[in-house]
């Protein structure tokens, strides 16, 4: 191994100072060799700070003409000054790598050497099939592969964080193509249609089910289907009487159709028996009315004109009948729910009644009872920050944080991915016990995501604003050690969100000439 540089001042059982006369990368892993008690000692580390000093070009330098003078005499005197970070004692046993903690501060002078990469494939590399690969050490000259415990993804969960444009959804991807390849089952819930024309192949057939969320409305909670229609949880004498509304109709139905009355009844005749049962309330000679005192008007035509404008702006989501959403999540594929042509209110609807039994339906499987969930599942919430955002109370946000909490017993993973990290909430965030960790500038969002992470050091803070694309930092239980990465390329296609400006501009132009051609013959 090459030796690089060498331990000065004073030394800790955890970090070093050190000096050399060669150029060293930042988050480099390297070797520390000592030899105490007649007994060879190899540590491992990653260089986490690195300056370059000359003693002759400071900051006191009065004169700026001599500089190029100076640069050429001192050339020599010029010297790297860092900070190396101890992970452990180097435990080689042939096949397998393992880090021992060091508990007794290595000597100083002792020598740094470069990282074996041999020693770093086996520390990184892939354990067992339970592992994939996620990209490749950032610092390293040689190619390093990183793989990650996908076993620990699904049961302590994922957060991925980064600014737009820094290769969120091509580490999602990267991740999904991993999974389907190990037959495993997704999830994924679409706010922008991203997903919607991807390409992820499995044996050269795509694996991307696209779902548009098509539910039956009568199968929901009686909350989520008010909040479909977008009555608010404040709303408390809207909420009344839909709710003794729709009772009633669904109790009418029974008796006048029996209890597969849904194979007679289409989604409009519902909605309408529903406004027709509203509006008898206000008829003063209705004897049948099942409110107790005066009827509010102004809110129950509130209710009325609601359920008429569900019928004109969501009959494409909305069905009496509808398969149940549970039933049409295939095993071993993306299932792809689009949310794209729904507000945020309907959307929360959508995925917390998904949420909800989804858990549910692991909870049967574990326990041996039929269920529609069989296998274990990971579900991946793209832009987290609009259903679990910190001054949101929303349905999605707690059953996202009771899955965090429980999925782990039950095999149901969750894996959040937003941009706006100091947007999402803390606790859910907190219960992301790995984290993907792409470029972010705002330091509110560094604070954020630091607070909700014990594993995140300010070492590795620092390097957040300068990652590039596809650059970032693994933490967590999926990895050994925090590490800096380059996330692979993924090889399916996934539709981004940037619109190709000028290409358009340029095809506008060619247009618009060939109109004027044509205007002038």
């Amino acid at each position: 191994m090459q030796k690089i540089g060498v331990c000065v001042g004073t030394t800790t059982p955890n970090r070093v100072t050190f000096i050399s006369n060669l150029p060293i990368r930042l988050g480099q892993f390297v070797n520390l060799r000592y030899e105490e008690n007649n007994k060879e000692n190899i540590l491992l580390g990653m260089v986490i700070d690195v300056r370059r000093e000359n003693t002759f070009i400071n900051e006191s330098l009065k004169n700026l003409d001599n500089v190029e003078r100076l640069k050429r005499e001192s050339s020599k005197d010029t010297k790297v000054i860092g900070e190396i970070q101890i992970l452990g004692e180097i435990v080689d046993k042939g096949n397998e790598v393992f880090l021992q903690m060091q508990r007794v501060p290595p000597l100083p002078a002792s020598e740094v050497l470069k990282a074996n990469p041999e020693v770093l494939k086996k520390l990184f590399g892939a354990k067992s099939e339970k592992h994939i690969r996620i990209g490749r050490l950032l610092a390293e000259e040689e190619e390093i592969p990183v793989y990650v415990d996908v076993e620990q993804i699904v049961l302590r969960h994922l957060a991925i964080l980064a600014i737009t444009g820094a290769g969120k959804s091509n580490t999602v991807s990267v991740l999904l193509e991993n999974i389907v390849n190990l037959n495993g089952t997704v999830v994924v819930f679409d706010f922008h249609g991203e997903y919607t024309k991807s390409e992820i192949k499995r044996d050269g057939k795509n694996v991307v089910k696209v779902i548009k969320p098509v539910v039956d409305p009568t199968t929901l909670n009686i909350r989520d289907f008010a909040k479909l229609i977008g009555i608010q949880r404040n709303a408390t004498t809207q909420f009344r009487y839909f709710k003794v509304a729709v009772d009633r109709v669904l109790k009418n139905m029974r008796e006048e159709k029996g209890e597969d009355w849904k194979r007679w009844v289409e989604t409009g005749e519902f909605f309408e028996r529903l406004k027709d049962e509203l509006e008898s309330w206000l008829d003063d000679e209705n004897e049948n009315v099942p409110i107790k005192g005066k009827i509010r008007e102004d809110s129950l035509y509130e209710v009325i004109n609601k359920i008429d404008d569900t019928l004109d702006e969501l009959s494409h989501i909305i069905k009496v009948g509808a398969k149940d959403l549970m039933e049409v999540i295939e095993p071993t594929k993306i299932n792809v729910f689009d949310l794209s042509e729904v507000d945020e209110n309907v959307a929360d609807a959508i995925v917390s009644n998904i949420l909800k039994h989804a858990l549910d339906e692991r909870k049967k499987a574990v326990r041996g009872k039929d269920s529609k969930l069989r296998y274990p599942m990971l579900m991946v919430v793209e832009e987290a920050h609009i259903l679990a955002g910190d001054k949101k109370d929303t349905d999605s946000k707690y059953y996202m944080t009771r899955i965090a909490r429980e999925g782990r017993k039950f095999g149901l993973g969750l894996c959040i991915v937003t941009q706006r990290p100091k947007g999402l909430d803390k606790e859910v965030l907190s219960q992301m016990n790995n984290m993907i960790i792409l470029k972010l500038v705002e330091p509110e969002d560094q604070k954020h995501v630091q607070s909700a992470s014990e594993a995140l050091s300010s070492e590795l803070m620092s390097y957040l604003p300068s990652l590039n694309p596809g650059e970032g930092i693994i933490i967590g239980n999926m990895t050994k050690l925090p590490l800096l990465v380059k996330i692979d390329k993924a090889k399916g296609k996934l539709q981004g969100n940037d619109i190709p400006v000028v290409k358009l501009w340029s095809e506008a132009k060619e247009k618009r000439g060939d109109l004027d051609a044509l205007n002038d013959v």
